[in-house]
């Protein structure tokens, strides 16, 4: 049972990326048409539907980097601080949780709203590519 419980969480972490490439998706989607106007008719969905999703990936990635905490002692018998997909995948999420805060700020306005898009745009793409990292990196420590 505890085998297969320690493919719980690297599970769980791949949908969840699988969503993180959807939102990335539409977030470029929505790049590649701004300025254009009359060519872009649903543009408000595809806003609503790349922060829904946004907000799964942060919250599910929270969940799975604390379920891959707990289950290092218990499942897996070795330290949780010890590795370096511990590291990274520390990492990978504070990108993600500045991509959220970046997020956050455009939806509730701010002066900066260019530099913030443009942030934004970088710390996901930087988070998800650190993310696919982190994932090489767990298969070492799999049963």
């Amino acid at each position: 049972m505890k085998t297969a419980l320690a493919y719980l969480h690297p599970i769980l972490q791949v949908l969840v990326l699988v969503i993180a490439f959807a939102a990335l998706r539409l977030g470029l989607a929505l790049k590649k048409y701004r300025g254009r106007s009359g060519i872009f008719h649903n543009h408000h969905e595809i806003i609503t539907r790349h922060m829904q999703l946004g907000y799964i990936t942060v919250a599910a990635l929270s969940g799975g980097y604390i379920l891959g905490l707990i289950s290092m002692p218990w499942l897996r018998d070795r330290p949780p601080f010890g590795s370096a997909h511990f590291f990274f995948a520390t990492l990978a999420l504070m990108l993600f949780l500045g991509g959220a805060y970046t997020g956050w700020r455009m939806k509730h306005g701010t002066k900066r709203f260019s530099d913030m898009r443009d942030i934004h745009g970088f710390l996901a793409y930087l988070a998800i590519f650190v993310s696919l990292g982190v994932g090489v990196m767990g298969f070492i420590l799999l049963p």
